[in-house]
């Protein structure tokens, strides 16, 4: 039986000007943490989370970055 595991990506990843690759770099570092504890890298998925900040306030929507693992 196959299991998955969803790791939050990095979020608001800030680089130097023209070091864009240190931005995919931050990602791949993620992916081969989680190799190296036996998970596959399976897909990244954006997902939309609303939280409600209060009584009389409408929910703020915020986009994550959700990267899926298997193993299995």
């Amino acid at each position: 039986m196959k299991r998955y595991k969803a790791v939050a990506g990095p979020k608001g990843v800030q680089v130097g000007k023209g070091d864009v690759q240190a931005a995919f770099d931050h990602f791949a570092d993620i992916i081969n943490r989680e190799a190296q504890q036996g998970w596959e890298f399976h897909s990244m998925e954006t997902i939309i989370v609303a939280e409600k900040p209060g009584c009389f306030q409408q929910p703020i929507p915020t986009n994550y970055y959700m990267l899926i693992f298997v193993q299995g």
